[in-house]
């Protein structure tokens, strides 16, 4: 039985700009743009398609996009964006699914941000520099 997987909440944030979902990981500070292929897979992983049979079925119409995307997913992992869902069944994807996937492109990059993460870190009330205020954060040594 493949396992389905949803965001980590409440670790990680999700907030829809059109056709861009960014990704913010609460713990981690990082935060990701989801856009174009990785947003049509990640959008049927989501609804229960099990992320491995769509890369698989991309595989069968583009071998290097189906690499892509079972990597894009890995570091969806990796980075702790989603989770399985306990006692779930994933859905077989179809050439159908896979096919919408790559009308939309057959790139699948992962934009990964850190340059806010020490701002959201920091404690807003405690972690500020005394003369100057929030958001200066006092030097660490």
């Amino acid at each position: 039985m493949t396992t389905s997987f949803e965001l980590n909440t409440p670790d990680v944030m999700a907030e829809d700009f059109d056709a861009d979902l960014v990704l913010l990981n609460l713990r981690s500070g990082e935060y990701f743009n989801v856009t174009g292929a990785p947003r049509a897979f990640l959008d049927m992983v989501l609804d229960g398609i099990c992320p491995a049979s769509l890369s698989a079925q991309i595989s069968q119409t583009n071998p290097e996009a189906g690499t892509e995307a079972a990597h894009y997913f890995e570091n969806m992992q990796k980075h702790t964006l989603v989770r399985p869902v306990e006692g779930s069944a994933a859905l077989d994807a179809t050439s159908t699914q896979a096919a919408a996937v790559l009308a939309i492109g057959a790139s699948f990059p992962f934009e990964c941000f850190d340059d806010l993460s020490d701002l959201l870190a920091a404690d807003p009330i405690h972690d500020v520099a005394p003369e100057a205020g929030w958001p200066v954060m006092p030097d660490a040594g």
